[in-house]
C-alpha cells in the first residue's frame, strides 16, 4: 500500500521537481517507510512506499525493467504475483526483487494493456514506457485503490490523493459547484466527478493511455458476468462461497509484515476472520464501539474473538474524539466527504497500526449478497409493480394505505405507501438519500447555484450505470450500481483514506474478483430469502460463527449522532456559521442551517446527517480551499464546553 504521482507535459519540459517533492510530501502518511523519483524529458512520477512485500531497498518504486526503459509506480497489493513472476521468468525476464510491483514493469513488456486483466489484486499504477513516450495508467476491478487524473492541454497528471495533485499545479483549480450539490445530495461525489474542474476519478476496472500531444484513450478491461443467475444446488453454492472467500482469505495473509484484521462484530468480518484464525495462528483483531450501548457491536466482537481465540484489541470511542481527528481528516480526504464512519474507521485503524502493518476486513459482503435495504426493497417494488396493476398502484393503494393507518396499522401503512412510490419512482430515485439534503436542496442551496447554469442530474450521477449489453435481474442491476457507485465512491474511499491516513493497508477478502463473480451468479432468492438479507452467507458465517451473532437484525458501523449533535457538535457548527465561509461563497443559506440545528437540539426533527455534511464542507473550505485552518488545529476552542 502506498501512494502514486506523476506529470506528463507534451511539451518534453522537465517536471518541476520541487512541485513533484510537494506531491510526494502530500501522500507521506500513505508511504512513511521509503520514497522515490524518477524525472525524465517531460515526465515525472514519484512514489511513497508503505513496505510490506520485500522490505529491502530492491522493492523500491519507481522500478525499472532490465534495461531501464521501463518504470512502474504501483500502489496496493498483487496477490498472484508469484504465479505471474515464475511465467514472467520462463519467459526470459529477469527480477532483481522479490517485490509485486516489478511484476508490473515485466507484465507490461510481456502483455502490453493485457497486464491488467491478467493482476489479481488491489492496485493503481503507472508504467511509463519511454521509448514510445507512453503512460500507462490504471485502477483495480472493484475501486479499492484510488487515482485521480487532471487533464489540461498538454499535460496529465495522476495521483493517489487530490491534494497531492493539487501541487502539481500550485493549487490551480476551480470548484466544480455541480460536485457539491452532489455532496450534499448523496454525501459523497460519484465518480468520474470530483470538487475540481479538470480532475476526474479514473473508474474502477479501467485503464488509461497517454501518448502523443496528451491524448488519453480510457477503456474498460473487466465488467461482472453476463447472463441471468445460475441454478444450483444449495449445498454446492454454500461450499463453492467457503472455498473461494478461503482462498481469498489466504493470499490476503501473504505478507512479510504482521497482519491483523477488523472484527465488528457482524456477519463479514466476523466470518472473515474465523477463516483467518484457522490459517494464522494468535491473530490481532480490532474493534471500535461507543459508550452509547444501542450503536456498539463491541460484545458480539468480543464474542466472536473468544471463539476464534484471537487477541482481541477494543477502543471506545467518545464525542471529543471527532474534535481531535477531524480537521486532519478533512485534510486528507481533499474534497467534501459525508460518510461519519469514517471517524470511527481512521481511530480503529490508528488502534491496529500500534500493532500490526496489514488489516483484513469485511467490506463487500453487503454488495455481493444483497445486505443492504435498496437493493431489496428495488426487488420487492418491481415484485409488486409486476402484481399490482399500475392504475390501481396510482389510484387505490394511496387511500388503502390511510385507511390501514386509521385502523392503527401505522407501520404497515408506511411501509405500503414507501412500496408503491418506489414502484411508480424513476429509475435511479430508490438511490437518493433521504437523510441528506436531496429533498431539501431548494431551501438550503444559496445564489451561487443559480448563476452556474448548470444542467447536472444529481438521480442519473447517483445511479444510472445500466450494464449495458447485458441480461439482468432488478436485484442484479440494484447491486451492480451499489458496486460501481456507492461501494467505489463512498465505502471504499472511506476506508482507503481514513486507513491511509494511519499508514496501515486494509484488504477485503470479499472483494476479490473471482469471489464477486462467484457470488454474482448464484441464484436470487439464495441472496435475498423471504425479505432475509445475505441469506446464503449467513448460512456459511453460522458454521464458523455463534448463530446468535450471525443472527441478529442489522446494526452497521454507524455513530450516535443523534446523541452527539445535541452536544459539543451542535455547538462547534454554530461557532463555524456565525462566519460561514459557505455562505459567504453563496453556496448556503444560513437560516437553513440554523433551523435544522434548533430543531436536533429540540427533538423535534433528526438531522444529524445533514448537520454533519455542513460542518465538513465548512471546515474543507477553511483547511482545503482558503488555507486559513491548519490540519493540525484544535477544534476545542470552537465547540467549547457545551
Amino acid at each position: 500500500m502506498c501512494g502514486i504521482g506523476g506529470v506528463l507535459r507534451a511539451d518534453g519540459q522537465r517536471p518541476d521537481e520541487a512541485a513533484l517533492s510537494r506531491m510526494s510530501l502530500a501522500m507521506a502518511s500513505r508511504g512513511p517507510d521509503d520514497h522515490g523519483m524518477l524525472i525524465d524529458e517531460g515526465l515525472g512520477l514519484v512514489h511513497r512506499r508503505l513496505s510490506i512485500l520485500d522490505l529491502s531497498d530492491a522493492g523500491r518504486c519507481p522500478i525499472a525493467n532490465e534495461d531501464g526503459t521501463i518504470h512502474a509506480v504501483h500502489n496496493g497489493e498483487i496477490y498472484n504475483f508469484a504465479e505471474l513472476r515464475s511465467e514472467l521468468i520462463e519467459a526470459g525476464h529477469r527480477f532483481r526483487s522479490n517485490c509485486d510491483s516489478e511484476v508490473v514493469v515485466h507484465g507490461y513488456e510481456e502483455w502490453g494493456s493485457g497486464l491488467f486483466s491478467r493482476l489479481d489484486g488491489m492496485f493503481a499504477l503507472a508504467v511509463w514506457d519511454a521509448p514510445r513516450r507512453r503512460l500507462l495508467l490504471g485502477r483495480d476491478r472493484i475501486g479499492e485503490k484510488p487515482l485521480y487524473l487532471l487533464r489540461r492541454s498538454g499535460l496529465v497528471a495522476f495521483a493517489s490523493s487530490l491534494n497531492a495533485l493539487r501541487e502539481i499545479v500550485d493549487g490551480d483549480l476551480e470548484v466544480e459547484m455541480s460536485a457539491i450539490e452532489c455532496f450534499l445530495s448523496h454525501s459523497f461525489i460519484p465518480h468520474p466527478h470530483t470538487v475540481w474542474k479538470d480532475v476526474e476519478s479514473l473508474p474502477p476496472a479501467h485503464f488509461a493511455v497517454i501518448e502523443g500531444d496528451s491524448q488519453t484513450h480510457i477503456e474498460r478491461y473487466w465488467n461482472f458476468p453476463s447472463g441471468l443467475p445460475e441454478r444450483m444446488p444449495l449445498e454446492e453454492a454454500e461450499e463453492a462461497i467457503e472455498e473461494s472467500l478461503e482462498r481469498s482469505v489466504r493470499a490476503r495473509l501473504l505478507a512479510d509484515v504482521p497482519v491483523g484484521g477488523f472484527l465488528s462484530g457482524g456477519v463479514d468480518s466476523s466470518l472473515i476472520m474465523a477463516i483467518a484464525a484457522r490459517h494464522k495462528s494468535s491473530i490481532d483483531t480490532f474493534s471500535v464501539g461507543f459508550e452509547e450501548a444501542e450503536f456498539s457491536e463491541l460484545p458480539y466482537a468480543r464474542k466472536v474473538a473468544e471463539h476464534i481465540g484471537s487477541n482481541h484489541h477494543e477502543l471506545v470511542f467518545q464525542a471529543d474524539s471527532i474534535l481531535e481527528v477531524l480537521p486532519e481528516l478533512v485534510w486528507q480526504y481533499g474534497q467534501p466527504f459525508g460518510d461519519s464512519s469514517s471517524i470511527p474507521t481512521h481511530l480503529v485503524s490508528r488502534l491496529a497500526r500500534q500493532n500490526v502493518k496489514v488489516c483484513l476486513s469485511g467490506d463487500g459482503g453487503d454488495e455481493s449478497f444483497a445486505g443492504y435495504w435498496r437493493p431489496a426493497s428495488l426487488a420487492y417494488a418491481a415484485l409488486f409493480g409486476r402484481v399490482v396493476p399500475e392504475a390501481l398502484r396510482r389510484s387505490a393503494i394511496p387511500g388503502i394505505a390511510n385507511l390501514m393507518n386509521m385502523l392503527g396499522g401505522r407501520g404497515l401503512s408506511s411501509r405500503l405507501i414507501a412500496m408503491n412510490r418506489l414502484s411508480l419512482a424513476a429509475p435511479g430515485a430508490g438511490y437518493t438519500n433521504s437523510e441528506s439534503w436531496f429533498d431539501h436542496r431548494e431551501a438550503l442551496l444559496g445564489n451561487a447555484f443559480q448563476s452556474t447554469g448548470s444542467d447536472h442530474d444529481v438521480i442519473a450521477c447517483r445511479a444510472g450505470r445500466p450494464l449495458s449489453g447485458q441480461r439482468a435481474t432488478v436485484l442484479q442491476q440494484a447491486l451492480y450500481d451499489d458496486f460501481q457507485v456507492q461501494l467505489a465512491d463512498d465505502y471504499l474511499v472511506k476506508v482507503d483514506v481514513a486507513s491511509m491516513a494511519a499508514s496501515l493497508e486494509v484488504r477485503p477478502p470479499m472483494l476479490d474478483h473471482t469471489f464477486v463473480e462467484s457470488a454474482w451468479r448464484l441464484p436470487d432468492n439464495f441472496k435475498l430469502h423471504r425479505g432475509d438479507r445475505k441469506w446464503i452467507l449467513k448460512r456459511v458465517a453460522a458454521r464458523h460463527v455463534p448463530s446468535d451473532v450471525i443472527y441478529r437484525p442489522k446494526q452497521g458501523f454507524a455513530m450516535p449522532m443523534k446523541v452527539w449533535w445535541r452536544g459539543q457538535l451542535a455547538h462547534l457548527l454554530r461557532e463555524l456559521m456565525r462566519d460561514s465561509r459557505c455562505v459567504e461563497l453563496g453556496w448556503l443559506r444560513a437560516a437553513s442551517v440554523e433551523r435544522c440545528i434548533a430543531e436536533h437540539l429540540s427533538g423535534s426533527g433528526q438531522h444529524g446527517t445533514r448537520l454533519w455534511l455542513i460542518l465538513w464542507l465548512e471546515l474543507w473550505v477553511r483547511i482545503v480551499l482558503e488555507g486559513s485552518m491548519g490540519r493540525d488545529e484544535s477544534l476545542v476552542g470552537f465547540a467549547g464546553n457545551s
